[in-house]
Protein backbone atom coordinates (compact mmCIF):
# COMPACT_ATOMS: atom_id res chain seq x y z
CA UNK A 1 0.00 0.00 0.00
CA UNK A 2 1.30 3.47 -0.93
CA UNK A 3 0.55 6.50 1.23
CA UNK A 4 -0.48 9.59 -0.74
CA UNK A 5 -0.73 12.13 2.07
CA UNK A 6 1.43 13.16 5.02
CA UNK A 7 0.10 13.71 8.54
CA UNK A 8 0.39 17.45 7.92
CA UNK A 9 -1.70 17.12 4.75
CA UNK A 10 -4.38 15.28 6.70
CA UNK A 11 -4.57 18.04 9.32
CA UNK A 12 -5.02 20.72 6.66
CA UNK A 13 -7.73 18.68 4.92
CA UNK A 14 -9.60 17.98 8.17
CA UNK A 15 -9.67 21.71 8.87
CA UNK A 16 -10.97 22.31 5.35
CA UNK A 17 -13.77 19.73 5.58
CA UNK A 18 -14.91 21.03 8.97
CA UNK A 19 -14.85 24.65 7.81
CA UNK A 20 -16.90 23.86 4.70
CA UNK A 21 -19.52 21.93 6.67
CA UNK A 22 -19.71 24.67 9.29
CA UNK A 23 -19.94 27.65 6.94
CA UNK A 24 -21.53 26.22 3.78
CA UNK A 25 -23.22 23.14 5.19
CA UNK A 26 -24.99 20.36 3.34
CA UNK A 27 -28.22 20.64 1.34
CA UNK A 28 -30.53 17.66 1.76
CA UNK A 29 -34.05 17.33 0.37
CA UNK A 30 -35.26 15.02 3.14
CA UNK A 31 -36.93 15.92 6.43
CA UNK A 32 -35.89 12.71 8.23
CA UNK A 33 -32.21 13.38 7.64
CA UNK A 34 -32.45 17.10 8.43
CA UNK A 35 -34.38 16.43 11.64
CA UNK A 36 -31.75 13.88 12.72
CA UNK A 37 -29.00 16.43 12.04
CA UNK A 38 -30.88 19.04 14.06
CA UNK A 39 -31.37 16.69 16.99
CA UNK A 40 -27.63 15.92 16.92
CA UNK A 41 -26.65 19.58 17.21
CA UNK A 42 -26.49 20.87 13.64
CA UNK A 43 -27.98 24.23 12.72
CA UNK A 44 -30.78 23.40 10.28
CA UNK A 45 -32.72 25.73 8.00
CA UNK A 46 -35.74 23.63 7.07
CA UNK A 47 -36.96 26.13 4.47
CA UNK A 48 -33.64 26.10 2.62
CA UNK A 49 -33.09 22.40 3.46
CA UNK A 50 -29.55 23.13 4.62
CA UNK A 51 -27.74 21.78 7.68
CA UNK A 52 -24.60 23.42 9.04
CA UNK A 53 -22.40 21.53 11.44
CA UNK A 54 -20.36 23.02 14.29
CA UNK A 55 -16.69 22.15 13.86
CA UNK A 56 -16.47 19.95 17.00
CA UNK A 57 -19.51 17.89 15.92
CA UNK A 58 -17.80 16.55 12.78
CA UNK A 59 -14.47 16.01 14.53
CA UNK A 60 -16.15 14.05 17.32
CA UNK A 61 -18.05 11.95 14.80
CA UNK A 62 -14.84 11.12 12.92
CA UNK A 63 -13.17 10.06 16.16
CA UNK A 64 -16.14 7.90 17.14
CA UNK A 65 -16.10 6.12 13.78
CA UNK A 66 -12.35 5.66 14.03
CA UNK A 67 -12.85 3.91 17.38
CA UNK A 68 -15.46 1.47 16.05
CA UNK A 69 -14.64 -2.22 15.71
CA UNK A 70 -14.77 -2.85 11.98
CA UNK A 71 -13.79 -6.51 12.16
CA UNK A 72 -17.45 -7.57 11.92
CA UNK A 73 -18.35 -5.39 8.95
CA UNK A 74 -17.58 -8.00 6.30
CA UNK A 75 -19.82 -10.57 8.00
CA UNK A 76 -22.70 -8.08 7.95
CA UNK A 77 -22.54 -7.69 4.18
CA UNK A 78 -24.30 -9.79 1.58
CA UNK A 79 -21.86 -11.55 -0.77
CA UNK A 80 -22.48 -9.04 -3.57
CA UNK A 81 -21.96 -6.11 -1.20
CA UNK A 82 -18.50 -7.48 -0.45
CA UNK A 83 -17.51 -6.79 -4.05
CA UNK A 84 -15.78 -3.46 -4.63
CA UNK A 85 -17.75 -2.72 -7.78
CA UNK A 86 -21.12 -3.11 -6.05
CA UNK A 87 -20.47 -1.30 -2.77
CA UNK A 88 -16.96 0.09 -2.52
CA UNK A 89 -16.20 -2.23 0.40
CA UNK A 90 -12.48 -2.51 1.09
CA UNK A 91 -11.29 -5.43 3.28
CA UNK A 92 -9.85 -4.49 6.64
CA UNK A 93 -7.50 -7.47 6.60
CA UNK A 94 -6.16 -7.73 3.03
CA UNK A 95 -4.52 -10.96 1.90
CA UNK A 96 -0.75 -11.03 2.16
CA UNK A 97 -0.68 -13.02 -1.08
CA UNK A 98 -2.01 -11.73 -4.38
CA UNK A 99 -5.52 -12.91 -5.19
CA UNK A 100 -7.03 -12.48 -8.62
CA UNK A 101 -10.34 -10.60 -8.50
CA UNK A 102 -13.58 -12.48 -8.91
CA UNK A 103 -14.60 -13.21 -12.48
CA UNK A 104 -17.14 -10.68 -13.75
CA UNK A 105 -20.79 -11.62 -13.76
CA UNK A 106 -23.84 -9.84 -15.10
CA UNK A 107 -25.30 -8.60 -11.85
CA UNK A 108 -26.36 -4.94 -11.80
CA UNK A 109 -24.04 -3.51 -14.45
CA UNK A 110 -26.92 -1.24 -15.57
CA UNK A 111 -25.63 0.47 -18.69
CA UNK A 112 -27.87 2.96 -20.45
CA UNK A 113 -26.81 1.91 -23.95
CA UNK A 114 -26.31 -1.42 -25.66
CA UNK A 115 -23.34 -1.67 -28.02
CA UNK A 116 -24.16 -3.80 -31.05
CA UNK A 117 -20.88 -5.57 -31.80
CA UNK A 118 -22.00 -6.64 -35.27
CA UNK A 119 -22.90 -3.15 -36.51
CA UNK A 120 -20.49 -1.26 -34.21
CA UNK A 121 -23.29 1.08 -33.17
CA UNK A 122 -24.94 1.80 -29.85
CA UNK A 123 -28.58 2.32 -28.93
CA UNK A 124 -30.63 2.91 -25.82
CA UNK A 125 -31.29 -0.33 -23.99
CA UNK A 126 -34.44 -2.24 -24.90
CA UNK A 127 -36.11 -5.56 -24.12
CA UNK A 128 -34.55 -7.50 -27.01
CA UNK A 129 -31.02 -6.40 -26.18
CA UNK A 130 -31.59 -7.18 -22.52
CA UNK A 131 -32.74 -10.69 -23.43
CA UNK A 132 -29.62 -11.24 -25.55
CA UNK A 133 -27.45 -10.27 -22.58
CA UNK A 134 -29.44 -12.56 -20.30
CA UNK A 135 -28.81 -15.47 -22.67
CA UNK A 136 -25.07 -14.79 -22.62
CA UNK A 137 -24.85 -14.48 -18.85
CA UNK A 138 -27.08 -17.50 -18.27
CA UNK A 139 -24.66 -19.73 -20.17
CA UNK A 140 -21.38 -18.05 -19.23
CA UNK A 141 -21.89 -17.98 -15.45
CA UNK A 142 -25.01 -20.00 -14.55
CA UNK A 143 -24.17 -20.24 -10.84
CA UNK A 144 -23.96 -16.45 -10.45
CA UNK A 145 -27.23 -15.79 -12.26
CA UNK A 146 -28.13 -12.63 -14.15
CA UNK A 147 -29.30 -9.27 -12.85
CA UNK A 148 -30.17 -5.80 -14.09
CA UNK A 149 -27.50 -5.48 -16.78
CA UNK A 150 -29.19 -2.95 -19.02
CA UNK A 151 -31.46 0.02 -18.44
CA UNK A 152 -34.53 -0.35 -20.67
CA UNK A 153 -34.51 3.37 -21.41
CA UNK A 154 -35.19 2.82 -25.10
CA UNK A 155 -38.68 1.34 -24.78
CA UNK A 156 -39.83 1.63 -21.15
CA UNK A 157 -41.00 4.59 -19.03
CA UNK A 158 -38.63 5.27 -16.13
CA UNK A 159 -41.19 4.83 -13.31
CA UNK A 160 -41.75 1.16 -14.20
CA UNK A 161 -38.37 0.32 -15.73
CA UNK A 162 -37.16 -1.93 -12.87
CA UNK A 163 -40.50 -3.77 -12.92
CA UNK A 164 -40.23 -4.51 -16.63
CA UNK A 165 -36.61 -5.53 -16.16
CA UNK A 166 -37.70 -7.89 -13.39
CA UNK A 167 -40.24 -9.49 -15.71
CA UNK A 168 -37.58 -10.03 -18.38
CA UNK A 169 -35.32 -11.72 -15.87
CA UNK A 170 -38.07 -13.86 -14.40
CA UNK A 171 -39.09 -15.05 -17.85
CA UNK A 172 -35.68 -15.56 -19.41
CA UNK A 173 -33.05 -16.07 -16.69
CA UNK A 174 -32.66 -19.48 -15.10
CA UNK A 175 -31.31 -17.73 -12.00
CA UNK A 176 -32.76 -14.18 -11.93
CA UNK A 177 -30.79 -12.03 -9.49
CA UNK A 178 -33.06 -9.01 -9.16
CA UNK A 179 -33.17 -5.40 -10.26
CA UNK A 180 -31.84 -1.98 -9.41
CA UNK A 181 -34.30 0.28 -7.57
CA UNK A 182 -34.46 3.88 -8.83
CA UNK A 183 -37.36 5.13 -6.70
CA UNK A 184 -38.56 3.70 -3.38
CA UNK A 185 -42.15 3.79 -4.71
CA UNK A 186 -41.16 0.89 -6.97
CA UNK A 187 -40.30 -1.34 -4.02
CA UNK A 188 -43.83 -2.35 -3.00
CA UNK A 189 -44.55 -3.62 -6.53
CA UNK A 190 -41.25 -5.47 -6.67
CA UNK A 191 -42.02 -7.08 -3.32
CA UNK A 192 -45.36 -8.28 -4.72
CA UNK A 193 -43.55 -9.81 -7.68
CA UNK A 194 -41.01 -11.41 -5.37
CA UNK A 195 -43.84 -12.93 -3.33
CA UNK A 196 -45.44 -14.35 -6.48
CA UNK A 197 -42.16 -16.08 -7.36
CA UNK A 198 -41.42 -17.03 -3.73
CA UNK A 199 -38.20 -15.01 -3.76
CA UNK A 200 -36.89 -14.55 -0.22
CA UNK A 201 -33.62 -12.72 -0.92
CA UNK A 202 -34.04 -9.28 0.74
CA UNK A 203 -31.50 -7.84 -1.70
CA UNK A 204 -33.41 -8.93 -4.82
CA UNK A 205 -34.64 -5.35 -5.17
CA UNK A 206 -31.12 -3.97 -5.10
CA UNK A 207 -30.17 -0.74 -3.38
CA UNK A 208 -27.14 0.73 -5.10
CA UNK A 209 -24.60 3.25 -3.81
CA UNK A 210 -26.09 6.66 -3.05
CA UNK A 211 -24.48 9.42 -5.08
CA UNK A 212 -24.68 13.04 -3.85
CA UNK A 213 -25.34 15.78 -6.38
CA UNK A 214 -22.02 17.52 -5.91
CA UNK A 215 -21.24 19.95 -4.54
CA UNK A 216 -22.71 19.17 -1.12
CA UNK A 217 -26.28 18.19 -2.05
CA UNK A 218 -28.52 15.14 -1.85
CA UNK A 219 -31.65 15.28 -3.98
CA UNK A 220 -35.06 13.99 -2.93
CA UNK A 221 -35.09 10.63 -4.70
CA UNK A 222 -31.55 9.73 -3.65
CA UNK A 223 -32.28 10.81 -0.08
CA UNK A 224 -35.42 8.68 0.04
CA UNK A 225 -33.46 5.65 -1.15
CA UNK A 226 -30.76 6.34 1.43
CA UNK A 227 -33.22 6.64 4.32
CA UNK A 228 -34.90 3.40 3.21
CA UNK A 229 -31.52 1.63 3.07
CA UNK A 230 -30.57 2.85 6.51
CA UNK A 231 -33.85 2.04 8.22
CA UNK A 232 -33.92 -1.55 6.98
CA UNK A 233 -30.62 -2.18 8.73
CA UNK A 234 -29.54 -4.83 6.20
CA UNK A 235 -27.61 -2.59 3.80
CA UNK A 236 -24.29 -0.85 4.30
CA UNK A 237 -24.29 2.93 4.24
CA UNK A 238 -22.74 2.84 0.79
CA UNK A 239 -21.95 5.98 -1.14
CA UNK A 240 -20.42 6.99 -4.44
CA UNK A 241 -19.26 10.28 -5.88
CA UNK A 242 -18.84 11.18 -9.54
CA UNK A 243 -18.12 14.93 -9.69
CA UNK A 244 -15.66 16.42 -12.17
CA UNK A 245 -12.72 18.49 -11.00
CA UNK A 246 -13.07 22.11 -12.08
CA UNK A 247 -16.79 21.68 -12.80
CA UNK A 248 -18.72 20.76 -9.66
CA UNK A 249 -15.76 20.75 -7.30
CA UNK A 250 -12.43 22.62 -7.19
CA UNK A 251 -9.92 21.74 -9.87
CA UNK A 252 -7.14 20.97 -7.37
CA UNK A 253 -6.62 17.62 -5.70
CA UNK A 254 -6.95 19.23 -2.26
CA UNK A 255 -10.24 20.92 -3.14
CA UNK A 256 -11.60 17.70 -4.64
CA UNK A 257 -10.76 15.80 -1.47
CA UNK A 258 -12.54 18.37 0.71
CA UNK A 259 -15.81 18.23 -1.24
CA UNK A 260 -16.08 14.45 -1.50
CA UNK A 261 -14.88 13.81 2.05
CA UNK A 262 -17.41 16.35 3.37
CA UNK A 263 -20.23 14.62 1.47
CA UNK A 264 -19.23 11.16 2.66
CA UNK A 265 -18.70 12.16 6.29
CA UNK A 266 -22.01 13.98 6.62
CA UNK A 267 -23.97 11.12 5.02
CA UNK A 268 -22.25 8.53 7.20
CA UNK A 269 -23.17 10.77 10.15
CA UNK A 270 -26.78 10.45 9.02
CA UNK A 271 -26.35 6.67 8.95
CA UNK A 272 -25.29 6.58 12.58
CA UNK A 273 -28.17 8.87 13.56
CA UNK A 274 -30.93 7.02 11.70
CA UNK A 275 -29.81 3.44 12.34
CA UNK A 276 -28.75 2.26 15.79
CA UNK A 277 -26.96 -0.77 14.34
CA UNK A 278 -23.35 -0.07 13.44
CA UNK A 279 -23.88 -0.93 9.78
CA UNK A 280 -20.75 -0.88 7.60
CA UNK A 281 -19.72 2.43 6.04
CA UNK A 282 -18.53 2.07 2.45
CA UNK A 283 -18.03 4.23 -0.60
CA UNK A 284 -16.34 4.80 -3.94
CA UNK A 285 -14.91 8.19 -4.94
CA UNK A 286 -15.25 7.82 -8.72
CA UNK A 287 -14.44 11.41 -9.61
CA UNK A 288 -13.34 12.61 -13.02
CA UNK A 289 -11.07 15.17 -14.62
CA UNK A 290 -11.63 17.06 -17.85
CA UNK A 291 -9.45 17.44 -20.91
CA UNK A 292 -9.27 21.22 -21.21
CA UNK A 293 -8.75 20.96 -24.97
CA UNK A 294 -11.80 18.78 -25.75
CA UNK A 295 -13.96 18.91 -22.58
CA UNK A 296 -13.92 15.09 -22.53
CA UNK A 297 -14.10 13.64 -19.02
CA UNK A 298 -12.07 10.67 -17.79
CA UNK A 299 -12.54 8.85 -14.50
CA UNK A 300 -9.30 6.88 -14.85
CA UNK A 301 -6.76 9.39 -16.18
CA UNK A 302 -3.69 9.84 -13.98
CA UNK A 303 -4.92 13.14 -12.54
CA UNK A 304 -8.29 11.56 -11.73
CA UNK A 305 -6.64 8.46 -10.29
CA UNK A 306 -4.46 10.32 -7.81
CA UNK A 307 -7.47 12.24 -6.52
CA UNK A 308 -9.37 9.00 -6.02
CA UNK A 309 -6.47 7.38 -4.20
CA UNK A 310 -5.89 10.50 -2.10
CA UNK A 311 -9.51 10.58 -0.92
CA UNK A 312 -9.24 6.94 0.18
CA UNK A 313 -5.99 7.70 1.99
CA UNK A 314 -7.44 10.78 3.70
CA UNK A 315 -10.61 9.13 5.01
CA UNK A 316 -8.64 6.08 6.15
CA UNK A 317 -6.20 8.35 8.00
CA UNK A 318 -8.87 10.57 9.55
CA UNK A 319 -11.86 8.32 10.30
CA UNK A 320 -10.37 4.84 9.97
CA UNK A 321 -12.80 3.87 7.20
CA UNK A 322 -11.32 1.89 4.33
CA UNK A 323 -12.59 3.01 0.93
CA UNK A 324 -12.03 1.44 -2.46
CA UNK A 325 -11.32 3.86 -5.32
CA UNK A 326 -13.46 1.59 -7.48
CA UNK A 327 -12.86 -1.16 -10.03
CA UNK A 328 -10.86 -0.81 -13.22
CA UNK A 329 -14.13 0.04 -14.95
CA UNK A 330 -15.47 3.25 -16.46
CA UNK A 331 -12.58 4.08 -18.75
CA UNK A 332 -13.30 6.44 -21.67
CA UNK A 333 -12.64 4.03 -24.57
CA UNK A 334 -15.73 3.99 -26.78
CA UNK A 335 -15.23 0.71 -28.67
CA UNK A 336 -14.58 -2.81 -27.41
CA UNK A 337 -11.19 -4.41 -27.77
CA UNK A 338 -7.90 -5.26 -26.14
CA UNK A 339 -7.06 -1.62 -25.46
CA UNK A 340 -10.27 -1.10 -23.51
CA UNK A 341 -9.54 -4.05 -21.22
CA UNK A 342 -5.90 -3.06 -20.77
CA UNK A 343 -6.96 0.47 -19.85
CA UNK A 344 -9.19 -0.98 -17.13
CA UNK A 345 -6.45 -3.35 -16.01
CA UNK A 346 -3.98 -0.49 -15.68
CA UNK A 347 -6.27 1.49 -13.38
CA UNK A 348 -7.02 -1.64 -11.35
CA UNK A 349 -3.29 -2.26 -11.01
CA UNK A 350 -2.73 1.31 -9.79
CA UNK A 351 -5.57 0.89 -7.30
CA UNK A 352 -3.93 -2.29 -6.01
CA UNK A 353 -0.62 -0.49 -5.56
CA UNK A 354 -2.16 2.41 -3.64
CA UNK A 355 -4.70 0.46 -1.54
CA UNK A 356 -3.30 -3.06 -1.20
CA UNK A 357 -6.34 -4.75 -2.77
CA UNK A 358 -6.72 -5.57 -6.48
CA UNK A 359 -10.26 -4.63 -7.56
CA UNK A 360 -12.33 -6.09 -10.36
CA UNK A 361 -10.99 -5.31 -13.84
CA UNK A 362 -14.19 -4.86 -15.82
CA UNK A 363 -17.73 -6.02 -16.47
CA UNK A 364 -18.13 -5.31 -20.17
CA UNK A 365 -18.57 -1.55 -20.08
CA UNK A 366 -17.26 0.89 -22.65
CA UNK A 367 -17.59 4.67 -22.88
CA UNK A 368 -17.17 5.29 -19.12
CA UNK A 369 -19.94 2.84 -18.29
CA UNK A 370 -22.60 4.32 -20.55
CA UNK A 371 -22.63 1.26 -22.82
CA UNK A 372 -22.24 -2.48 -22.42
CA UNK A 373 -20.78 -4.73 -25.11
CA UNK A 374 -21.10 -8.54 -25.09
CA UNK A 375 -17.70 -8.78 -26.77
CA UNK A 376 -16.12 -6.52 -24.18
CA UNK A 377 -17.68 -8.59 -21.41
CA UNK A 378 -16.00 -11.73 -22.75
CA UNK A 379 -12.66 -9.96 -23.13
CA UNK A 380 -12.86 -8.60 -19.58
CA UNK A 381 -13.79 -12.05 -18.30
CA UNK A 382 -10.93 -13.84 -20.00
CA UNK A 383 -8.40 -11.21 -18.96
CA UNK A 384 -9.57 -11.38 -15.34
CA UNK A 385 -9.22 -15.15 -15.44
CA UNK A 386 -5.64 -14.72 -16.68
CA UNK A 387 -4.72 -12.87 -13.48
CA UNK A 388 -4.81 -16.21 -11.68
CA UNK A 389 -1.40 -16.72 -13.31
CA UNK A 390 -0.08 -14.08 -10.89
CA UNK A 391 -1.23 -15.95 -7.79
CA UNK A 392 1.22 -18.00 -5.74
CA UNK A 393 2.41 -20.86 -7.96
CA UNK A 394 2.01 -24.47 -6.95
CA UNK A 395 5.25 -25.83 -5.49
CA UNK A 396 5.15 -29.60 -4.91
CA UNK A 397 7.55 -32.45 -5.47
CA UNK A 398 5.57 -33.39 -8.58
CA UNK A 399 5.72 -29.81 -9.87
CA UNK A 400 9.52 -29.87 -9.78
CA UNK A 401 9.67 -32.34 -12.67
CA UNK A 402 12.91 -33.86 -11.43
CA UNK A 403 12.57 -37.00 -13.56
CA UNK A 404 12.14 -34.84 -16.66
CA UNK A 405 15.09 -32.66 -15.68
CA UNK A 406 17.30 -35.73 -15.33
CA UNK A 407 16.00 -37.32 -18.55
CA UNK A 408 16.63 -34.19 -20.62
CA UNK A 409 19.97 -33.65 -18.95
CA UNK A 410 21.95 -31.02 -20.82
CA UNK A 411 19.46 -30.96 -23.69
CA UNK A 412 21.85 -32.51 -26.17
CA UNK A 413 19.42 -35.15 -27.46
CA UNK A 414 15.97 -33.80 -26.51
CA UNK A 415 14.25 -30.90 -24.80
CA UNK A 416 11.27 -30.55 -22.47
CA UNK A 417 8.71 -30.19 -25.27
CA UNK A 418 8.08 -33.94 -25.48
CA UNK A 419 8.36 -35.01 -21.85
CA UNK A 420 5.37 -36.47 -20.03
CA UNK A 421 5.79 -33.79 -17.37
CA UNK A 422 5.28 -31.01 -19.92
CA UNK A 423 2.33 -32.77 -21.56
CA UNK A 424 0.64 -33.40 -18.21
CA UNK A 425 1.09 -29.85 -16.91
CA UNK A 426 0.94 -27.78 -20.08
CA UNK A 427 -2.63 -26.53 -19.77
CA UNK A 428 -2.44 -25.75 -16.08
CA UNK A 429 1.00 -24.15 -16.13
CA UNK A 430 0.69 -21.91 -19.19
CA UNK A 431 -1.78 -19.16 -20.03
CA UNK A 432 -3.84 -20.42 -22.98
CA UNK A 433 -6.51 -17.81 -23.75
CA UNK A 434 -9.35 -18.62 -26.09
CA UNK A 435 -10.08 -15.12 -27.39
CA UNK A 436 -7.07 -13.05 -26.35
CA UNK A 437 -3.83 -13.24 -28.31
CA UNK A 438 -0.37 -13.88 -26.92
CA UNK A 439 1.18 -12.50 -30.09
CA UNK A 440 2.27 -8.89 -30.47
CA UNK A 441 -0.51 -6.40 -31.16
CA UNK A 442 -1.33 -5.31 -34.70
CA UNK A 443 -4.48 -4.06 -36.42
CA UNK A 444 -4.82 -7.50 -37.98
CA UNK A 445 -4.60 -9.41 -34.69
CA UNK A 446 -7.08 -6.99 -33.10
CA UNK A 447 -9.56 -7.45 -35.95
CA UNK A 448 -9.18 -11.23 -35.74
CA UNK A 449 -9.67 -11.14 -31.97
CA UNK A 450 -12.90 -9.15 -32.27
CA UNK A 451 -14.18 -11.44 -35.01
CA UNK A 452 -13.48 -14.57 -32.98
CA UNK A 453 -14.98 -13.06 -29.82
CA UNK A 454 -18.18 -12.11 -31.68
CA UNK A 455 -18.35 -15.70 -32.87
CA UNK A 456 -17.83 -16.92 -29.30
CA UNK A 457 -20.68 -14.70 -28.04
CA UNK A 458 -23.05 -16.24 -30.58
CA UNK A 459 -21.84 -19.75 -29.75
CA UNK A 460 -22.58 -19.23 -26.06
CA UNK A 461 -25.98 -17.68 -26.74
CA UNK A 462 -26.89 -20.64 -28.95
CA UNK A 463 -26.48 -22.94 -25.92
CA UNK A 464 -29.09 -21.01 -23.91
CA UNK A 465 -32.22 -22.83 -22.77
CA UNK A 466 -35.17 -20.77 -21.64
CA UNK A 467 -36.66 -21.74 -18.26
CA UNK A 468 -40.14 -23.25 -18.27
CA UNK A 469 -43.04 -23.64 -15.88
CA UNK A 470 -43.41 -20.00 -14.91
CA UNK A 471 -46.36 -18.95 -17.08
CA UNK A 472 -48.90 -18.49 -14.27
CA UNK A 473 -46.44 -16.55 -12.14
CA UNK A 474 -45.46 -14.35 -15.08
CA UNK A 475 -49.10 -13.57 -15.79
CA UNK A 476 -49.62 -12.56 -12.15
CA UNK A 477 -46.49 -10.41 -12.24
CA UNK A 478 -47.73 -8.73 -15.43
CA UNK A 479 -50.92 -7.75 -13.62
CA UNK A 480 -48.84 -6.11 -10.90
CA UNK A 481 -46.93 -4.14 -13.52
CA UNK A 482 -50.14 -3.09 -15.28
CA UNK A 483 -51.38 -1.69 -11.99
CA UNK A 484 -48.05 0.04 -11.41
CA UNK A 485 -48.31 1.70 -14.83
CA UNK A 486 -51.50 3.43 -13.75
CA UNK A 487 -50.31 4.32 -10.27
CA UNK A 488 -46.68 5.27 -10.88
CA UNK A 489 -46.75 6.86 -14.32
CA UNK A 490 -49.85 8.95 -13.65
CA UNK A 491 -48.38 10.14 -10.36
Amino acid sequence: MVRVLTDSDVEILVDGVCEVLEKQGFCCENHDILHAFQQAGAQVDLDQQVARFPDPLIREFAESVRAEDKSTWCDQLSPDNREIIYSGYHPYAPNEEFRAPRLPYMFHNLSTYYYDDDTRTRRLGNHDDFINLVKLGDVLHPDDGVGHILNLAGDTPAPIEPLEAALVLLEHANKPRGVYVHDIRQIEYLEEIEEIFEITDPHWHWMANICPSSPLKLDRLAAERYVHMLKTGIHPAKLAAMPVAGVNMPVTSAGSIVIIAAEFMVLWFAARLLQSKKIPLTGMPILGTMDLATADVSFTAFDAAIRRFAICDFIRSWAGVQLAPGPGEWTPTKEPGMYCTLEKAYFAMMAAAFTGVHPEVGVGHIDAGLSISPVQFLLDTEFTDSLKQLEKPSITREDLGLDAILDVGFGLREDHMTTDHTINHMRSAVWMPECWRRTSWSPETEADLLKQTRRKVKELQSQYEKPTGRDDQLAAARRVIDRAKCELIQN
